[in-house]
């Protein structure tokens, strides 16, 4: 007997376009937009564009790295043309992200709270030596209160920096970056699933 092929479906799931385009990081925001305004994108453009254009635009809005058109048509034999209204008609359905600079801001400050952890766990009391650098800038308050344990103004000791006090605040710093990064409808809709 014959080894029974399995006929596949000619319409791509959220998971198998992620994984031919390589960006399978952001399958779980792909399938949140396509969940939430899949089916409008699909009666405008076409299931196959409309599922592209939720990988296209979660692979933006992670910042995994939007695919090249030229390799969706390759990929799926679909108008790249199409996968872009299909983007936009989905992107009418969620809160836009925040700008750039804000994005920039937020994972400045990121680096530089790594950094400050980093520094606490080896047993520094002072943060990490940036000086003239243009992180130095990005959180000034965490660098002044791990440089510095006394308060000029009133002379009294701070505590420490802990680590876990840190942990947290890097959790929600990651948060923030995620929020401005997906938007909010698009960030609430994922941390739902």
């Amino acid at each position: 007997m014959g080894q029974r092929h399995l006929e596949m479906s000619a319409e791509p799931t959220i998971d198998c376009a992620a994984r031919r385009l390589g960006v399978e990081s952001a399958v779980d925001v792909a399938r949140a937009a396509f969940d939430h305004a899949g089916e409008m994108a699909t009666l405008e453009c076409g299931h196959t564009a409309a599922v592209l254009g939720a990988v296209r635009l979660a692979a933006r809005r992670t910042g995994v790295g939007e695919p090249a058109p030229e390799r969706l048509a390759e990929s799926f034999d679909v108008d790249p043309e199409r996968v872009a209204a299909a983007d936009e008609v989905l992107a009418t359905y969620l809160s836009p992200p925040a700008d750039q600079d804000e994005i920039r801001s937020l994972r400045r400050t990121l680096v530089v709270a790594r950094e400050v952890r980093a520094a606490v766990e080896r047993g520094r009391n002072a943060g990490p030596e940036l000086p003239g650098s243009h992180l130095a800038d990005a959180a000034p308050f965490l660098l002044a209160r791990a440089s510095s344990h006394l308060d000029s103004r009133t002379d009294r000791e701070y505590p420490g920096l802990e680590t876990a006090a840190l942990r947290d605040h890097i959790e929600r710093l990651e948060a923030d970056l995620e929020l401005a990064r997906l938007g909010t409808k698009l960030y609430t809709l994922v941390d739902e699933d």
